[in-house]
């Protein structure tokens, strides 16, 4: 009986001291300079290596490959060197050095003793690389996979109206795609499916189905235009044409057609600033707005904001203007109506055209009525001008009478009986001094003395003779006038009647 109870004592001895000696080699290589057995990077085994050991293996053994890209059935290989991509064997000898170290005790044991017993431990190498670079490349890619979606478009002939459909677009998302490759590189994985997004089409042929008819149209005249005024007219008119509004929706002119500017696609043209006309860029943009802002009229929609120009427009009536800036001058309308609108706008010719396109539902029979409130003539001022001659007036400045003028809109039943009559705005345009240079020259004459024949000395009864001669009629300057006439007051009665029917303005 003791002398089994003995053995059992030594049995549990035996084991003890194989238990510790056990862990004491598992701690030994935790402590010690090798890595954990079975390590490997790739195909090669480094475990039971020291880092330098280790590191010279590597280096004979892997060269960086190929790095895959995938999309589909479509593939994109990059050579390492276009992105300046290399192997860092320092920081993925470090990484596996500390497989059994990093954690707390009991993990790092558990790893050891795994790794002790036959466990794998596999890693790959990190990559470095860099990052503009690869972006660069993801910015190539794009151009082959990218699509892009296509709304849903009215097709229109005459009085037909056709809808076109729409189709959905593609895109690679560069930046999620470049954040999941360096995720992927940084493991030393070498191959990554790229990100690319399905981009919905913003208009659908369902929510134009019932847009079917003209709501209003508008056309103005370009004929005298200069190149670049008719340049910036066609750029703004290509921003807005296609342009769907639901119902609520607000249309900001400024917002979609802008910002004025070169790299918008504006050119130089004459643009009033401040009351005066001046080159800048974008000049002409207020016509295609002023166009624009009738269609509208005559279409119905709200009017939500609209300032008028300084200058009367030589191409709308007085009343009938919108003019807009990149400054917070814009010119912006709701779609108050029960059904979406689709607007066209183009150059054809000499003519600027927008039209608003509609469901029959809406349509409504509107006349624009105009009347001038108040006309203030034009100021006066008169200068002395020493270089002209007396009696001659030459303007220097051409001065501009002063307008008031209210804008109605009147709504009719199909028998001309009046419903509705809505004041949409008063635009002021402001006078303008002329200036006028008075001449205070005076004409000179010129004396000649002549003499008779011979010397008639101490003659108290000689004769003088006084040839006086006036200039010849001097010429008056060119572009010299006597101020004009000051305008009386029209007549406070309507003007420039129209109904929605297309209307074309040739002023």
């Amino acid at each position: 009986m003791h002398k089994a109870k003995n053995n059992g004592y030594i049995a549990v001895g035996i084991l003890v001291a194989t238990l510790v000696l056990f862990l004491g080699i598992i701690y030994s290589q935790i402590n010690g300079g090798k890595i954990a057995k079975n390590t490997y990077v790739g195909d090669v085994c480094i475990g039971s290596l020291s880092k330098e050991e280790a590191k010279k293996l590597l280096e004979s053994e892997v060269n960086i490959g190929t790095i895959e890209l995938s999309y589909l059935d479509k593939k994109w290989d990059i050579n390492p060197s276009d992105i300046d991509a290399s192997y860092d064997i320092d920081k993925t000898i470090e990484k596996a050095y500390n497989l059994n170290r990093n954690q707390n005790v009991f993990e790092n044991l558990s790893k050891t003793i795994k790794t002790n017993f036959g466990s794998k431990n596999n890693l790959d190498m990190i990559v470095n690389y860099n990052k503009e670079k690869l972006k660069d490349k993801l910015e190539e890619i794009k151009q082959e996979i990218d699509v892009e979606v296509k709304n849903a478009e009215l097709s229109i002939s005459g009085d037909s109206i056709t809808v076109l459909d729409e189709s959905k677009g593609l895109e690679l998302d560069v930046e999620a795609s470049l954040k999941k490759i360096e995720s992927q590189l940084e493991n030393g994985v070498l191959s990554d499916d790229l990100v690319v997004k399905t981009v919905e089409p913003k208009v659908t042929k369902s929510e134009l189905s019932e847009v079917n008819t003209v709501l209003g149209r508008y056309t103005t005249i370009i004929k005298a235009s200069s190149a670049g005024r008719i340049a910036n007219i066609k750029a703004a008119a290509e921003k807005m044409n296609n342009y769907l509004l639901m119902p609520g929706d607000e249309f900001s002119y400024a917002s979609v057609t802008g910002p004025y500017t070169a790299t918008n696609g504006y050119s130089n043209a004459p643009v009033i600033v401040e009351g005066e006309l001046q080159n800048g860029i974008g000049g002409g943009v207020c016509q295609l707005s002023s166009t624009l802002y009738n269609s509208v009229l005559y279409s119905g929609l709200e009017i939500v904001q609209l300032r008028n120009h300084t200058i009367p427009s030589s191409y709308v009536p007085k009343g009938r203007d919108a003019t807009v800036t990149d400054s917070g001058v814009d010119f912006v309308f709701k779609n108050n109506l029960e059904h979406p609108v689709y607007l066209k706008s183009y150059v054809y010719g000499s003519s600027v055209v927008t039209a608003i396109y509609g469901s029959s539902k809406d349509k409504q029979n509107i006349e624009i009525q105009t009347y001038t409130d108040g006309v203030s003539a034009a100021p006066v001022k008169k200068v002395d001008d020493p270089s002209i001659e007396k009696g001659t007036e030459k303007v220097l400045e051409k001065g501009r009478d002063g307008y008031t003028v209210s804008t109605y809109r009147v709504y009719k039943d199909n028998s001309g009986n009046v419903l509705n009559k809505e004041k949409i705005y008063t635009s002021y345009y402001p006078k303008k001094q002329s200036v006028i240079a008075v001449g205070t020259k005076e004409v000179n004459e010129e004396v000649e003395n002549t003499t008779t024949e011979g010397k008639e000395e101490n003659s108290q009864d000689s004769t003088k003779h006084e040839n006086t001669t006036k200039p010849e009629s001097s010429t008056k300057p060119e572009n010299t006038t006597k101020p004009e006439n000051t305008t009386k007051p029209e007549e406070n009665k309507p003007s420039e009647n129209g109904s929605n029917n297309d209307q074309t303005t040739t002023q």
